[in-house]
């Protein structure tokens, strides 16, 4: 399973929230682009495997870290098998920006799961997010999360072992 999504969404914060000290840091072979991969256990406690890909803004790259994680999400990536699954890190706060590039995921046929991280920030700069709605919408879960207070992280394994890994 990966986390992905854009630069500064919160997907670093998130990885570290969800795998504690159980990470693991290392160079893609061939590039010096960083990897992080940890594992997490489920609330049934079913272990996953998280990978923390680069921030991207698309599946059309700009630059060697969004080739990596273009390359990783479509199963190109020499040595580094596609993933089962994919839980996209969005800033609550910047969503026109980071729903291109969900949506877009979504559109790759995997199984999703959404963090609508810093929820906090959003709801105190006076927006008003409904994430029932937006799961509604876009035909995926949506969570709420804070992942520097480790808000919502229970929700968020509840829905990707629902929702994802059944």
């Amino acid at each position: 399973m990966a986390l992905v999504g854009n630069p500064n969404a919160g997907k670093s914060a998130l990885f570290n929230a969800l795998t504690g000290a159980r990470q693991k840091i290392a160079n893609y072979p061939g590039v010096t682009v960083e990897r992080k991969a940890g594992r997490a256990a489920l609330p049934d406690g079913r272990p996953i495997e998280l990978l923390d890909l680069p921030g991207a803004y698309s599946l059309e790259p700009d630059s060697l870290d969004e080739a990596v994680t273009r390359d990783v999400v479509l199963g190109k990536f020499d040595g580094q098998r596609r993933p089962d699954a994919l839980i996209i890190v969005l800033d609550a706060g910047n969503l026109d920006n980071h729903l291109r590039f969900a949506i877009e995921l979504i559109g790759q046929g995997l199984p999703v799961v959404i963090a609508l991280n810093m929820i906090d920030l959003a709801n105190r700069d006076g927006l008003e997010l409904d994430a029932d709605l937006l799961s509604r919408e876009l035909g995926v879960p949506v969570i709420e999360t804070v992942a520097v207070r480790k808000r919502g992280l229970a929700e968020l394994l509840e829905a990707v072992g629902g929702a994802v890994l059944k």
